[in-house]
């Protein structure tokens, strides 16, 4: 009588089919959250959208009210200090309003509102109430605008280098953008001059 041989998988060979189909499936996924700095980036993406949202809350007490004060950078003096003294405190605490202006590597110190815009991480423009919706709002720090477009991201600029940059529109809508996108003012929006 010959003995019989059942064919069956070993403990070692299954395992290596498991670890197999695991890196398999870890190549298949997507890899835009672990896109380097893309975690840090829809942070700063977030907070663009609270200064968005309270900016139009701003304008909307404005108008009902009819206290010409408040509302967008653009129709309140244009500057970074009376429309950030325009949120503060009425809207914003200092602290609130200094953390939302920071990102990895521009910390915004606490307690005190920023003395300047190149304090933050975060472009402010002279939207005003007549600009259209794509008109950009906000920007990271690393990103500058000219008339002909979007100049090239340069390495060491805070916060995000050449890994990306943040747009926010007024209309409240934004996005993050490779480098390879700067002078793609059709994805970016219209622009008018940045607050001083």
């Amino acid at each position: 009588m010959s003995p019989r041989h059942e064919s069956a998988f070993t403990w070692i060979e299954t395992l290596v089919c498991l670890v197999l189909i695991v890196v398999l499936a870890w190549l298949a996924l997507p890899r835009v959250g672990n896109r380097p700095g893309g975690g840090q980036m829809t942070r700063t993406l977030s907070n663009a959208k609270q200064l968005q949202l309270v900016t139009r809350q701003m304008e909307i007490d404005g108008v009902s009210t009819g206290d010409t004060a408040l509302g967008w950078p653009g129709d309140t003096g244009g500057t970074f200090t009376n429309w950030a003294h325009q949120l503060v405190p009425a809207y914003l605490s200092t602290n609130d309003f200094c953390k939302l202006l920071s990102a990895p590597g521009v910390v915004v110190r606490l307690g005190k509102i920023p003395s300047k815009m190149g304090d933050g991480a975060l472009i402010v423009y002279a939207v005003s109430t007549n600009s259209p919706d794509n008109t950009v709002f906000l920007t990271s720090r690393n990103f500058t605008n000219t008339p002909t477009g979007g100049l090239p991201l340069e390495e060491r600029a805070t916060p995000y280098g050449t890994k990306g940059f943040m747009v926010f529109r007024k209309g409240g809508d934004g996005a993050i953008l490779q480098s390879r996108q700067v002078g793609k003012t059709n994805l970016i929006g219209s622009f008018v001059p940045p607050l001083d």
